[in-house]
């Protein structure tokens, strides 16, 4: 399950291949793969937050109470694994437009090891530093579209200008969670989950 990781970093094309060779019975087994990954950024994100902490301006350290990292935590456990499941959900029922025999852990599988680089950038977080957070997750974020549209045309067996729209709908459906995750967030923050900050 862990084997693909170094090939998906460094040679994408071979290992979407290994794994479009898989029968449906070894996908199903790979489910476990990103339940256990989402796991690394929000892990990241609590020691981060509550034992490392950031400056902002200065040389004071923030962090946020213990209590108060936990529902964020969760939420943002939950946030990451539902954007695998929902956007691999949404390449399952697309197949069908393709005229593909597909089923819906195949999508969520194949969005799960997509977002292998995201899981892996998220556990920077870990010791949080700004500007490293934010060049690590810009550089994750594009290496993952790539990934999705490498994985489209082998994992679902369409030919490459038709994974190319059929990636390009997966992309636009990862937007509008993203959008409706941002929205979501902002609301939790100030009116659910408000963190409490210490020095």
């Amino acid at each position: 399950m862990f084997a693909y990781i170094p090939g998906l970093m460094f040679k994408p094309r071979a290992t979407w291949r290994k794994i479009a060779e898989l029968s449906d019975e070894q996908i199903k087994r790979l489910l476990p793969y990103p339940i256990i990954m989402a796991l690394l950024p929000a892990l990241g994100i609590y020691v981060g937050t509550t034992k490392v902490g950031w400056t902002v301006i200065g040389d004071d350290v923030v962090r946020l109470t213990e209590g108060s990292a936990i529902p964020l935590i969760v939420l943002c456990y939950v946030a990451l694994l539902g954007a695998v499941v929902f956007i691999g959900l949404m390449v399952s029922w697309m197949s069908q437009t393709y005229q593909i025999e597909s089923f819906p852990i195949k999508g969520v599988v194949l969005m799960g090891y997509a977002c292998t680089p995201i899981f892996l950038a998220g556990a920077l977080a870990a010791y949080p530093i700004w500007w490293l957070d934010i060049m690590a997750g810009t550089g994750a974020a594009i290496y993952v579209i790539y990934l999705v549209y490498m994985a489209v045309p082998l994992m679902m067996g369409v030919p490459w200008d038709r994974g190319f729209l059929y990636a390009s709908a997966v992309f636009m459906v990862a937007l509008v969670y993203v959008v409706v995750v941002l929205v979501g967030m902002a609301i939790v923050w100030e009116y659910i989950a408000t963190p409490v900050f210490i020095d």
